[in-house]
């Protein structure tokens, strides 16, 4: 026996939303739910199959007795309202989704399975910053139920897998900055994850910009430190030691020529080298440096940072001068540089 559904409305009009905020939608319309409403469509939706009335009971009541926890569940179908109950099937027995209710975390779950497949070529669509941003999402932050709070470790422990995996296939089609994107996500989810930080200095490694690679791998090997007493392994170590010869490691300018305009001057030209600094400065523009121009918040320098050339833009942090790059979240304090000077003039690569 089921309870019927109002035969003018169209369940394939429906979607779920449970990764990030939670949302059910008509078409473009979302629909106002109550806090026992949410809950309801939250297990049922995770779940994503039909589950027994009992089951659904002792999840959203856990500390009633079954008899109370069953009660409860039957004054809350008896008082929802007409578009969330066209969203379900209710029986007598057991309850589910209506057929056609679009879920995000069944199509986000069914592409971190794809993502996780062996030497398999994952279509097009699967390689988008859509897939990142699914990827990235929790599921049901805001909620701290028991249940909730299971099936949302679940779901980090399996897109965290997948945003790897998927950060390995943009590297190997050569989008770097999607793939150090996912991988930061990784980060962000277990930031203590060593696999995650391999796959980010490999990327900015491949960019060009080895200092990068040596700021991601300092900053990792003191969290490691600090949190667990523990030191980075020497696979992680022997990818950033032995990616460069030794004498040009964590180099990101190259110099080109010196004294421009004859003795009397001071100022240099360098090349850049990297995309740390895009898109004020990219990779090949020719940067002239002035080492007679006052440091000020906001001007460009060139310095040099355990024997690797640099160039970052000074910024003020708590009334002091640091270095930081335009789009990398890094950030070196100028007591551990040694300025070369300021850039006084850039000009582009085509």
């Amino acid at each position: 026996m089921h309870i019927a559904r109002n035969p003018s409305q169209d369940a394939d009009d429906f979607r779920l939303s449970l990764l990030g905020a939670f949302g059910l939608s008509q078409g473009a319309v979302p629909i106002a739910l109550t806090g026992s409403s949410k809950r309801l469509l939250a297990i049922l939706g995770v779940r994503d199959r039909t589950v027994t009335r009992s089951s659904v009971a002792g999840a959203l009541w856990p500390d009633s007795s079954d008899a109370h926890a069953q009660a409860s569940l039957r004054s809350l179908l008896s008082r929802l309202d007409q578009a969330t109950r066209d969203a379900l099937r209710i029986s007598v027995l057991d309850l589910s989704l209506a057929e056609g209710v679009e879920v995000d975390l069944r199509d986000t779950r069914a592409l971190a399975h794809r993502l996780l497949i062996v030497d398999f070529d994952s279509p097009d669509e699967d390689l988008t910053r859509a897939a990142i941003e699914a990827l990235s999402s929790d599921l049901l932050p805001e909620s701290y139920e028991d249940w909730t709070l299971l099936e949302a470790a679940r779901w980090r422990a399996l897109r965290v897998r997948a945003l790897e995996a998927l950060a390995e296939k943009l590297i190997e089609a050569d989008r770097y900055a999607d793939a150090a994107e996912a991988a930061q996500h990784v980060i962000t989810a277990e930031p203590l994850r060593e696999s995650a930080y391999a796959a980010l200095i490999r990327i900015q490694l491949a960019q060009g910009d080895p200092v990068g690679a040596r700021v991601t791998f300092d900053r990792y090997k003191e969290l490691l430190r600090s949190e667990m007493g523990a030191e980075p392994s020497p696979v992680l170590e022997a990818l950033i030691t032995n990616s460069l010869p030794a004498s040009s490691r964590g180099f990101s300018i190259r110099q080109v020529k010196t004294a421009l305009a004859g003795e009397a001057t001071r100022d240099f030209e360098v090349v850049a080298s990297g995309i740390s600094m895009e898109p004020s400065i990219r990779h090949g523009d020719k940067l002239f440096v002035s080492p007679d121009v006052d440091l000020e918040a906001g001007r460009i320098v060139i310095a040099t940072h355990r024997g690797a050339w640099i160039v970052k833009r000074l910024a003020l942090r708590d009334g002091k001068l640091v270095l930081r790059s335009d789009n990398v979240d890094e950030e070196v304090p100028l007591s551990d540089v040694e300025v070369k000077g300021v850039v006084v003039e850039l000009r582009r690569t085509v």
